[in-house]
This record gives C-alpha cells, structure tokens and sequence, in this order.
C-alpha cells in the first residue's frame, strides 16, 4: 500500500516501500553526481554563450544548492524507509 509523503520544499509524493529505496538510490547518486562535478571543475570550464561572452557551466552556488537539496532528501527518505520498517 502507497503513502503520502511530503519533502521539506512542499513536494508530495505517493510511493511503497520499494518506491522508496529506488528514490533512496536515486538520489544518493545525484548527490553523489553533484560532489563530482563540483570536485572536478577547473578554471577554464566555461561555454560560449554566443555573443562574445562565456559564462561557466555550473556555478559553484548552483552546485552547493544541489548538494544540500539532495542531502536533505536522502536523509528524509531514509526517515520515511526506517518508520516504514
């Protein structure tokens, strides 16, 4: 049976136990994704914009912001999964 869930940002959700864990999974490896790219941006990691100008690909506030909004998530889904069990 699926239950409702709520993430700190307002988001619902409906999902079972195994919904859950592959949720887990997933967001770990977004979290995951975002310390690589944020490890391994150099200086010259810019894009052309088109009009003489470059602008970075990623800014490194964008990444942190991604870094503690998945951090958070999967701290409340490993809350929701161990209240389920």
């Amino acid at each position: 049976m699926k239950k409702r869930f709520t993430f700190s940002t307002g988001e619902h959700i409906e999902a079972d136990l195994e919904d859950l864990q592959r949720l887990l999974s997933d967001n770990q490896q977004y979290y995951e994704n975002y310390q690589d790219i944020l490890g391994s941006l150099e200086d010259d990691d810019f894009v052309a914009r088109g009009n003489g100008f470059c602008d970075r690909k990623y800014s490194d506030d964008f990444i942190e912001g991604q870094l503690e909004k998945y951090a958070l998530r999967v701290k409340e889904i490993e809350g929701w999964i161990s209240e389920w069990e």
